[in-house]
């Protein structure tokens, strides 16, 4: 590391299952671009006092934003691309010539992008998210605009799913949206069925699908990223059913990210 190495940033509460810091730093090596990516550990409490602090640095030019800060740092944002100002929510952050702010969200192209990838099949399925607050927001957003025959969501607070349905209907009105709370959801209909929560990253978290609703051809993704194969998909193997993994959200996301970094 030089004094001339550009300095990224991943921004987390907890900090523990993330990824990005070692995928991008290994990716600048590869790519021999002179950029680190380190992780930072902000409680939500400190977050915008970190953001002003970051600006101060003359060489950190970037960051990723993850759990639990999606939604809270884009009230610091001076400027949000589409994606960014629909969900209400960022994963990514680059600065302006005058050290303001840029939010954007690459999470629900990324996780389309990432599923698709893995010879997977969206066009005409019958979706299930659980969640409702900022990855489960930009996925969804990024689901109605392709051909799925249907959506559910499936949250704790019904009324924030509720208004997630009512979000998602300015955007389009002819993919079927429903709503479901957490104690009275229906999985056999459904062919693929994503846990956007952030039950997972902890050990003794619990299992937020129950998967003996579902159907035996469904498949079973995440989006937590550590550890790799979370509780929920260790029992979506051992019940026989298809699984993603989280990890390709943010591999998915690569080319877009260099693009709006100008990295590469």
């Amino acid at each position: 590391m030089l004094g001339t190495t550009k300095i990224y940033g991943c921004l987390a509460h907890p900090i523990e299952h993330v990824k990005a810091p070692t995928l991008f730093t290994s990716l600048f090596n590869k790519k021999k671009i002179d950029a680190v990516m380190i992780p930072i550990h902000v409680h939500p409490e400190n977050l915008e006092n970190v953001v002003n602090s970051l600006k101060l640095v003359k060489n950190f030019h970037g960051m990723t934003i993850t759990i639990p800060h999606k939604q809270m740092i884009s009230k610091f944002c001076e400027k949000l691309d589409d994606d960014a100002l629909f969900t209400g929510a960022v994963n990514w952050i680059k600065f302006d010539k005058d050290r303001g702010l840029i939010g954007n969200n690459f999470d629900g192209q990324g996780f389309i992008n990432g599923f698709l990838g893995q010879n997977n099949a969206l066009e005409g399925k019958r979706v299930c998210i659980f969640g409702a607050g900022g990855a489960a927001v930009a996925i969804t957003s990024a689901l109605v605009d392709i051909n799925i025959k249907s959506l559910k969501i499936v949250n704790r607070d019904v009324n924030k799913a509720f208004n997630l349905k009512d979000k998602l209907n300015t955007k389009q009105k002819s993919i079927r949206v429903d709503v479901s709370g957490t104690d009275d959801y229906v999985l056999s209909d459904c062919d693929v069925i994503i846990n956007a929560t952030s039950l997972g990253l902890k050990k003794n978290d619990k299992i937020p699908i129950d998967l003996d609703k579902t159907s035996k051809n469904s498949i079973i993704a995440d989006i937590i990223m550590q550890p790799k194969e979370t509780e929920l998909l260790k029992r979506a193997k051992i019940l026989g059913r298809s699984i993603h993994y989280g990890k390709y959200m943010i591999e998915s996301q690569i080319d877009l990210v260099g693009q709006f970094l100008e990295i590469w």
